[in-house]
């Protein structure tokens, strides 16, 4: 019995003096910034370095006057109530925190080119690969793939800019040449998503809306493109499929990251 006792003593001294296994923090917001329009709602979580949702997350938002949080599970569906033109989101969990930059405007829709989001690069990597996703439900809209010193690393994101996860494809390798860009994106230091006709295309939308918002960007709806049961429109760096049913009612789209 004294024996037992002993080790189990002993045990327990060695387990105190040895240091818990270093977690890894880091965290961040994704998408990393938002344009709004008063009225609007866009979804924003936290991850980590492998692109999995953080669980456990506190929400605070500076100012809060002009925003409404609400938070569904571990991700937060920030509401625009007022213009404003730096709206600061904050993530908090175990000790760590990470922001999201939000810009509120005025208006019944964003001018064209304007940044929809954007996804920072991880600290440290290059991005030097973009490809669109096979379109899913709930599945990644684009593929990023990054150069790290770890190696080489692919991020998939969704059409909102929310990152689903990280994986790593290859070990360490020299970084790529200054020049290269991101394939099929814009030249950036991060991921960014323009506001497109397709944003604004919804289910149960008729032709006549549909014309007309095409219209206020100037895109033309040529015979070819307008077929009976879906258009097909072109914006820079977009290409957007919309079908309709026999009434003429949207029933589903589709938007196409197009090559440069």
């Amino acid at each position: 019995m004294q024996k037992i006792s002993r080790a189990f003593i002993l045990a327990f001294l060695v387990l105190r003096a040895c240091p818990a296994p270093a977690q890894n923090s880091a965290i961040a917001v994704v998408p990393s910034k938002a344009t709004m329009l008063v009225g609007e709602a866009h979804t924003f979580r936290a991850v980590g370095n492998d692109g999995q949702m953080r669980h456990h997350v506190r929400w605070s938002a500076t100012p809060s006057s002009v925003v409404t949080l609400s938070r569904e599970g571990d991700e937060v569906t920030v509401q625009a109530g007022q213009p404003f033109s730096s709206v600061t989101l904050t993530a908090y969990s175990e000790g760590a925190s990470a922001q999201a930059g939000i810009e509120i405007r005025t208006g019944d829709s964003l001018p064209s080119g304007t940044v929809k989001w954007s996804v920072k690069e991880m600290p440290g990597c290059k991005s030097t690969k973009i490809t669109p996703a096979v379109p899913s439900a709930g599945g990644p809209d684009i593929y990023e793939e990054e150069w790290c010193p770890q190696g080489t690393f692919v991020r998939a994101i969704t059409d909102d800019g929310r990152e689903l996860w990280r994986r790593r494809i290859s070990g360490p390798q020299p970084p790529p040449p200054s020049s290269i860009q991101a394939n099929h994106a814009p030249p950036a230091t991060h991921i960014t998503r323009a506001h497109s006709v397709c944003d604004e295309v919804s289910a149960g939308a008729t032709k006549d809306v549909v014309f007309k918002l095409a219209s206020n960007r100037s895109l033309p709806l040529g015979d070819k493109e307008r077929k009976q049961d879906s258009w097909v429109l072109e914006e820079q760096g977009f290409e957007c499929d919309i079908y309709f049913d026999r009434t003429g009612t949207v029933v589903r789209k589709r938007k196409t990251i197009l090559a440069d």
